[in-house]
């Protein structure tokens, strides 16, 4: 990483409060109900919640998918290098009056600051793709050290093989400026695996496009139609 010390991303300056306002805003292609609705269904299915689960949530933002798993676990604690996002994240949790949900702002390099560990599960959920290898090594060997035994990690990211990915990473001005790091799956397993994790379950999500991501549907085990890599790990001694 090349950016100064203390920053979280060499394009921190991204993450204003602009960027937290406009996420997630409907769109009927980008952004439509099916995108959240699989999205939801695969983080279910890494998270597993039950009613005892207590959550760490990496790079939670404005707080959408510690919301979302509230209602379905002991307790989520949110964390966020940048303030903006655990302010935004803060003052929709006094709005929803969610008792059982806590944002702060740690940063992933170093996930023992996060209070109230271990954790049963820590997620990452449309974070890989923001931060460097350096960053997301540092991250996942610090996830092993906040989990409870029998603990597991939970990761959901863009799928560089996918069309779509590959499409943006090709054509000028189609590219994400806060999507820095989208990896290939085989890369996020290796780099999981190099953190001392075994993996448990691999899956991948269709894209939710209109009539496109029908294709995906459809042919599943090619890796241009593995829209979002949808990961599953336990530590290696479990």
């Amino acid at each position: 990483m090349t950016d100064a010390p203390g920053k979280f991303a060499p394009n921190a300056e991204v993450y204003g409060p602009g960027y937290y306002a406009r996420m997630y805003r409907p769109h009927w292609f980008l952004r439509n109900q099916r995108k959240y609705e699989e999205r939801g269904a695969a983080l279910l299915r890494i998270v597993r919640p039950s009613a005892s689960l207590r959550v760490l949530e990496v790079g939670s933002a404005r707080g959408d998918t510690a919301f979302f798993l509230a209602p379905r676990v002991a307790e989520v604690v949110g964390i966020d290098a940048a303030g903006v996002a655990v302010a935004a994240a803060r003052a929709e949790q006094a709005a929803r009056r969610v008792v059982n949900v806590r944002f702060e702002e740690v940063d992933a390099r170093d996930l023992t600051a996060a209070p109230g560990g271990p954790f049963d599960v820590v997620l990452l959920a449309d974070f890989v793709e923001h931060v460097l290898d350096e960053v997301l090594a540092a991250c996942l060997a610090s996830a092993r050290r906040s989990l409870a035994r029998g603990g597991a990690l939970a990761i959901y990211t863009p799928n560089r093989d996918h069309w779509a990915e590959r499409i943006k990473a090709a054509v000028p001005g189609l590219q994400q400026e806060d999507h820095i790091a989208v990896r290939p799956a085989a890369r996020v397993v290796a780099l999981v695996e190099a953190a001392g994790f075994r993996v448990d379950e691999l899956f991948f999500s269709a894209s939710p496009y209109p009539l496109l991501g029908a294709l995906d549907r459809a042919l599943p085990m090619v890796g241009l139609c593995r829209f979002r890599t949808c990961l599953r790990a336990v530590t290696s001694a479990s």
